[in-house]
């Protein structure tokens, strides 16, 4: 009777488990974050605007596509259904809220609810304005599946060629590009940064097995040479690079800006060769920007000893 009683149970937390959230359910999860709190369920992907809808490649591409508000699939292979989500902002006359939009710092097109041990974690593809997204729904692929995004392009020269595709992943529980880690050895990782136009940072951070070398121009209070004494950032930082695959990546990356950030990865590896990727405006990929986020992390918590 133990037993009976045991598998009943079993069977009963599995069905919870896969129990398909409804429309209202998926809204409450993303409304429950401030920052999320007005979207609403994407169901016309024409877009809205008429300079845009009026082009023909643009109605074709949506139309083959079929999107749908939300699409479900096990992306983590925790047994539990994740949810791809279409959003758009309510319609508002509202100049001030419209403009508040345009100046967020991320896209909220769409949004990736992932199962977690604490509910639903919120991912998003448009973080940082990396990708211009227009809509995305769920693929797959060697037995995984994939986010498929339709995005503008950060340089539209044609109206009539203004579309690309990306295809997003996920690893360690986060969304970055499609790629298979390579594993190079890494010898040596050069980064430098420069301001815009508004002040900001300069420097030329040397990060190597067995040492760490900033030479700042203008970081913080630091002018000069300078040496960190923790030397553990570089082994994480080079096993960051493989699992995005480093040299597959492009040479140069770029947004429509003037006197825009830069920042400049050159990666010297496997017995001399080298990498440099160039990204004005560090919008490049969601791999990069979070390889940014490991270098600033890295700068705030290094204790650095003037050189004379």
């Amino acid at each position: 009777m133990k037993y009976i009683i045991l598998l009943i149970g079993i069977i009963l937390l599995q069905s919870c488990e896969k129990k398909s959230l409804n429309e209202k359910e998926i809204l409450e999860i993303i409304h429950s974050h401030e920052e999320y709190k007005n979207l609403e369920l994407k169901t016309d992907f024409s877009y809205g605007y008429d300079f845009i809808d009026s082009i023909k490649t643009f109605k074709k591409t949506v139309e083959r596509e079929k999107f749908k508000p939300y699409y479900e699939a096990d992306f983590n292979k925790d047994g539990k259904k994740d949810y791809l989500v279409n959003l758009k902002y309510p319609d508002s006359e509202n100049e001030e809220y419209v403009v508040k939009i345009l100046i967020e710092d991320d896209h909220k097109n769409t949004l990736l609810l992932l199962s977690s041990t604490k509910g639903y974690q919120i991912l998003n593809p448009g973080k940082n304005k990396v990708y211009n997204i227009i809509s995305a729904k769920i693929i797959s692929h060697e037995n995984q599946y994939l986010t498929k995004l339709l995005n503008f392009k950060k340089h539209i020269n044609d109206r009539n060629d203004m579309l690309q595709y990306d295809t997003l992943m996920i690893k360690n529980n986060q969304l970055t590009e499609l790629t298979s880690a390579k594993n190079h050895h890494i010898e040596k990782i050069i980064v430098t940064q420069n301001g815009g136009y508004a002040p900001g940072k300069i420097y030329r951070l040397i990060l190597k097995k067995d040492s760490t070398i900033l030479q700042s121009k203008s970081y913080k209070n630091l002018k000069g040479k300078y040496v960190g004494i923790y030397t553990s950032s570089f082994k994480s930082l080079s096993q960051y690079l493989n699992q995005i695959n480093f040299s597959n990546l492009k040479n140069r990356y770029s947004i429509d800006c003037q006197d825009c950030v830069s920042i400049e990865i050159e990666i010297v590896f496997d017995n001399g060769k080298t990498k440099k990727i160039y990204d004005y405006g560090e919008k490049g990929t969601l791999g990069l920007t979070k390889l940014y986020e490991q270098i600033n992390t890295i700068m705030n918590n290094q204790k650095w000893d003037k050189i004379n």
